[in-house]
């Protein structure tokens, strides 16, 4: 009789995810195996997943820093020059919601590492159950991620922006722009928070920049109109606060006069015809919230 695989499960699959996964080995013959195992495991599984691999912690980060994005990092601890432990201190940094997996022979290491949040721990030496395991949980935790993201998807390109990066949504000629709190600038369209965030100056919507402190994050440009990226959030959590900005109730901290200050301090104007409504949602979603 066939012995039981301790980690069999039911395969669960995942149509819907789209998952960035980040490797990193310094030796080459086990990151190429890695690699394999990755892709072959998620294709089996019926999970569309996009695979780099590096052999240097330093090009990882550097990948990263440069705006590569990755749901799922799987890293050696032990490696020459930058290791395992302080490139997923770096990275969680700037993508704060990224899944990590140590693959390892030093499980000594585990309580060090205690505050990165460490999705699982592999041993080298029994890797394939186990990872496997590891694996489909991680895509499930991406897919219930996705659920709270915003997603950015064309014939060049698929983003993924966690709601709660989200700061607020203003226009630019054709184009809406997703102002967020992620580290790094996208899309190559000058200083991140794009001007607009000021002390109320000018004409309703005229975007004339003031001396407010604005959003210190990334960027994301996507050809739709205000309207229709709103149509596609959750007005619960959204509001239209001027005919050319949305904001996100969670990142609101109070309103005074006539601007609504965010937690980071960036100070948003409110066109007086829609501040009563604001102060009613956004009183509701401190209701719901707190």
């Amino acid at each position: 009789m066939k012995a039981r695989d301790p980690y069999r499960r039911k395969r669960r699959v995942c149509k819907s995810v789209m998952i960035r996964v980040g490797l990193c080995d310094d030796e080459k013959p086990l990151l190429e195996k890695l690699n394999s195992f990755v892709t072959t495991y998620y294709g089996e599984n019926r999970i569309f997943a996009r695979v780099q691999a590096f052999e240097k912690g330093q090009n990882l980060l550097w990948e990263i820093e440069d705006g590569g994005r990755f749901d799922l990092l799987l890293l050696d601890i032990e490696m020459p020059g930058m290791g395992g432990m302080e490139l997923a201190q770096r990275a969680k940094k700037l993508l704060p919601d990224v899944l990590i997996i140590f693959i390892t022979s030093h499980m000594e290491y585990v309580l060090d590492a205690y505050e990165l949040s460490v999705f699982r721990y592999v041993p080298r030496a029994d890797p394939g159950g186990r990872l496997a395991h590891a694996l489909l949980d991680a895509a499930a935790m991406v897919e219930v991620q996705l659920r709270d993201s915003y997603v950015i998807q064309n014939q060049n390109r698929l983003e993924r922006i966690p709601l709660q990066n989200l700061l607020y949504i203003i226009h630019e000629g054709k184009n809406a722009v997703l102002v967020t709190n992620l580290a790094g600038e996208r899309d190559g369209e000058g200083v991140p928070g794009g001007g607009w965030a000021r002390q109320r100056g000018g004409a309703e919507g005229a975007g004339v920049p003031g001396s407010s402190r604005e959003g210190a994050g990334a960027r994301f440009k996507v050809r739709k109109t205000l309207q229709q990226v709103y149509a596609e959030l959750d007005e619960t959590e959204f509001f239209f606060i001027d005919r050319g900005c949305i904001v996100n109730l969670s990142r609101i901290m109070s309103i005074r006069e006539d601007c609504c200050i965010l937690k980071d301090g960036t100070r948003l104007p409110v066109s007086q015809s829609r501040l009563p409504g604001l102060k009613e949602r956004l009183l509701q979603f401190w209701k719901r919230h707190i």
